[in-house]
């Protein structure tokens, strides 16, 4: 997508700097909100990170979390969906520069989901953390 926002060039850097207006902010968050909409459009793995984000959230609604846990929870799942979005990209920039198989973007789309599986694994150690001593409060264990 090609930006329209003016460049101004800072002469005491000689680096280009953006233009920070309200019409360049608000084309930042439509361009990041065209972003989450062709996720959740096209991406199989999206809608699925989606339920499992709501379901977490709700049911720790139950669950007394201090805001310690909340802030825990709710930062990885963020991380969680920002990297299925960089992951979400490279594939897509990937198909674009080599349509038929080639093994360095093979090593690069199974590389960018074990990120994605990497930041899963945390979450779930997280949870236990957090839910088995609760639930076990709960069963009077």
């Amino acid at each position: 997508m090609e930006s329209k926002d003016k460049v101004v060039v800072n002469k005491d850097y000689d680096h280009p700097q953006r233009d920070f207006s309200i019409k360049a902010i608000f084309n930042v968050c439509k361009y990041s909100m065209e972003g989450y909409i062709n996720f959740y459009r096209y991406e199989r793995s999206a809608i699925l990170h989606l339920i499992v984000a709501v379901v977490i959230i709700l049911g720790s609604l139950s669950m007394n979390l201090t805001p310690v846990e909340w802030l825990l929870i709710i930062f990885i799942l963020l991380v969680m969906l920002a990297i299925e979005l960089l992951n979400t990209a490279i594939e897509a920039v990937c198909d674009l520069v080599s349509p038929s198989y080639n093994k360095l973007v093979k090593v690069a789309k199974d590389s960018a989901s074990a990120a994605t599986f990497s930041i899963s694994i945390a979450l779930v150690i997280a949870m236990c953390i957090i839910y088995v001593p609760k639930i076990m409060t709960l069963l009077g264990m």
